[in-house]
């Protein structure tokens, strides 16, 4: 419950590092497809780095293979959450904010155990 605590705090983090830094672009006069590309950009390395250096920092991983399975686990979490957004808003009678508090809470669990079980897993060390 703790590392989920973690996650979930280096994830608000990167999701206030996203929304500032879309917003500060996009008053800039930059369009809103590219700001929010650069947005996530920078905050995936936030958030990276925090996933690793501390929500997993006591699973004995690889950096480069945990850059590369993160990458994943965040384009799929991205997709499930649009795509279940999608779903809610176009079938359930519910509120489009209700909406999106469900797809991004759904998204954020499969990112967590993805995270934890795959991207950041712990290396199995031969003792010989």
């Amino acid at each position: 419950m703790y590392q989920f605590l973690k996650f979930g705090f280096v994830g608000g983090i990167a999701t206030l590092v996203h929304m500032l830094i879309g917003v500060t672009l996009v008053h800039s006069g930059w369009l809103a497809l590219a700001a929010n590309l650069v947005s996530f950009v920078i905050a995936f390395v936030v958030s990276f780095m925090g996933h690793y250096g501390f929500s997993f920092s006591n699973q004995e991983k690889e950096i480069a293979t945990s850059l590369k399975r993160f990458a994943v686990v965040a384009c799929a979490g991205f997709v499930i959450n649009e795509t279940l957004l999608a779903l809610l808003i176009w079938s359930v009678p519910l509120p489009h904010i209700a909406s999106l508090v469900v797809s991004t809470g759904v998204a954020a669990l499969v990112t967590f155990f993805a995270s934890r079980n795959w991207a950041f897993r712990r290396l199995h060390k031969d003792h010989a």
